[in-house]
């Protein structure tokens, strides 16, 4: 008979079989470090969300999604990872944010439907609710992803059900609490994991003025772009295909603060630009929010 905790791991494993690889040595070394009774506890919430930021997140390399949620974080709680459902899943939800479970860090995916709160309900109970019980018990919130640090594409003009992002929310009602912004359409899985672990490790990163980890929101696209010299030499694309900058081509490089140039995606084996396609800005604050943004998705 397998406990929750080999149940998890067996399950994650099985995602790995899947290309996904294990730790570089120096990382490896630093988390063996974490004692066991500060590995991160962690309830994952999901609203207004498309699940793409948590698909990201089990395409991790260096740590696997297996060995994060089994041997250096506890994940109490996620609707797509979790062994336990219905009723169980609700009673455990509900006694993280009694506090009865010990300390947590809470983690948001997606936006906060703050005028009409029945769009998002987990069981019979919205979604406000429990993100207001959990701000009386948590450690602090990490909003995962663009929808849950900006707003993103839910919180799009003209939306009907005034979509928010979870400092927004927070913010209304007056709650100060520590609040990290992973913005991200999707996260990068390296983003979240090593924020978290550094939370718990180290304590808090340095942060930009969007409360985003400045190691991976520190300066913009622009700057790190391997295509920046063709800015300077005033050599603009014409078509994706071309060589030269794809600023004219509605690039938001200059205004989008990420590590994309350097640290690639799908296991470092690509990224926007790298691709011939120019930076939509996912991590901008501004992503898919105005009808004017070159992006928007009508």
């Amino acid at each position: 008979m397998l406990d929750r905790r080999q149940f998890l791991k067996m399950a994650a494993t099985l995602s790995a079989s899947f290309g996904l690889t294990g730790f570089p040595e120096p990382v490896a070394a630093g988390l063996k470090k974490i004692k066991p009774e500060k590995i991160p506890r962690l309830l994952y919430l999901q609203g207004q969300s498309c699940t793409g930021c948590s698909v990201s997140l089990l395409q991790s390399a260096s740590p696997s999604p297996a060995t994060m949620i089994t041997d250096f974080s506890q994940l109490l709680f996620h609707a797509d990872l979790s062994a336990a459902s219905g009723p169980l899943a609700l009673e455990l939800i509900d006694d993280c944010v009694a506090g009865k479970a010990g300390e947590y860090f809470l983690a948001v995916e997606g936006s906060i439907p703050d005028r009409m709160p029945d769009a998002c309900l987990i069981g019979e109970k919205s979604l406000h609710r429990y993100l207001l019980e959990a701000s009386e018990t948590m450690s602090g919130a990490i909003a995962v992803g663009s929808c849950a640090s900006f707003g993103g594409i839910p919180a799009a003009e003209g939306n009907p059900t005034g979509a928010v992002s979870l400092p927004e929310f927070y913010a209304k009602r007056g709650v100060d609490k520590l609040l990290v912004t992973i913005p991200g359409c999707s996260v990068h899985p390296d983003w979240v994991w090593q924020t978290i672990t550094h939370l718990v490790k180290v304590g808090l990163p340095s942060l930009n003025k969007h409360n985003s980890p400045s190691l991976f929101f520190g300066a913009t696209v622009h700057e790190r772009c391997p295509r920046y010299h063709y800015f300077q030499e005033e050599i603009f694309a014409a078509k994706p295909s071309d060589k030269g900058c794809l600023f004219k081509l509605g690039c938001q490089g200059p205004t989008t603060s990420a590590d994309c140039p350097t640290r690639w995606w799908n296991g470092g084996r690509s990224w926007c630009v790298g691709a011939g396609a120019p930076c939509i800005g996912c991590a901008s604050p501004e992503f898919a929010r105005k009808k004017n943004f070159p992006f928007y998705l009508a």
